[in-house]
């Protein structure tokens, strides 16, 4: 238990570092990041990360169970797994927009929340592992939860490496921020003993 609990939070730390670097081409540009400098935002996002974590697990889980779909290539899967993904963002969006009336700024956040790194690779994970569907659901929640918890940690980091003052001039603000957000990754990785998934 204590080894699939430190593996969700390596991977949501590691969502948290590596998601949509190539897409913002700056890692202070990061979603997770801004949200935990906002700490008032920390609720939706959150909520909305476990949304798309707990129901893009069930229902990729699901067709994994579909005989036909069981036995292809994992990068055909993980088309499939993406598919659903977008239709699930849609599908919420719609009902965001019409029923909620979200205005743009929530709307462009669930976007990100949508097409995180932790949400895309929770199915391939699932597939990997061979997780049955109640698995796949709780790794969903946990990862989620998970995220969740990463926020919290970053925020707590960022407070203090704000006040120490004996962090150097150039390590102040992203690098301080990036070397923590790492030393907790690894502290976790030694929890488990293994690495990430492998």
């Amino acid at each position: 238990m204590l080894k699939v609990f430190s593996d969700m939070l390596i991977t949501a730390l590691y969502a948290m570092v590596v998601q949509n670097l190539v897409l913002t081409a700056s890692y202070g540009l990061s979603e997770s990041i801004r949200t935990a400098k906002r700490p008032k935002h920390f609720v939706m996002y959150g909520a909305s990360v476990t949304f798309f974590c707990f129901f893009t697990s069930l229902f990729c889980s699901l067709i994994c169970r579909i005989p036909a779909l069981s036995n292809l290539p994992f990068k055909i899967s993980y088309i499939i797994f993406i598919v659903v993904l977008s239709v699930l963002y849609l599908s919420a969006g719609a009902f965001c927009k019409k029923v909620l009336h979200a205005d743009k700024k929530f709307m462009n956040s669930l976007s990100m929340c949508a097409f995180n790194t932790l949400v895309i690779a929770l199915p391939g994970i699932n597939l990997k592992a061979g997780s049955t569907v109640g698995t796949a659901v709780a790794l969903g929640f946990g990862a989620g939860l998970a995220f969740v918890l990463s926020m919290v940690l970053i925020r707590n980091g960022m407070r203090h490496i704000n006040k120490n003052p004996h962090i150097p001039e150039f390590f102040k603000g992203t690098p301080a921020l990036f070397i923590y957000v790492s030393l907790i990754a690894l502290a976790l990785s030694c929890i488990s003993g293994e690495a990430l998934f492998l």
